[in-house]
């Protein structure tokens, strides 16, 4: 496989492991749920940034790590929209 379609491939798969955890950590927000999702997230985006950097040999330092930020935003994307799509709380207990 070559290294363009490896590194789009695992993006894709980190994007949907990350709806997945959405909504298996919807329902128990309150309870350790979020705090499950935020890690999970956090993971995913650090891994989709360094992921074009270690895969994408082929290219120049300079537009891995363009690559690698461009990986990492769509990363952010997905988790916020993840947050927001499977309506998860955040705010549980005021008092």
């Amino acid at each position: 496989m070559a290294p363009k379609a490896r590194t789009q491939t695992i993006a894709a798969a980190l994007c949907a492991a990350m709806a997945a955890c959405a909504l298996v950590a919807a329902p128990r927000s309150c309870n350790g749920g979020l705090e499950a999702y935020v890690l999970t997230g956090v993971f995913a985006v650090s891994a989709m940034f360094v992921l074009p950097i270690v895969l994408r040999t082929d290219r120049d330092a300079i537009r891995r790590v363009g690559l690698g930020a461009l990986f990492a935003a769509v990363g952010a994307a997905v988790w916020i929209a993840g947050l927001f799509g499977a309506n998860v709380r955040i705010a549980c207990r005021l008092f």
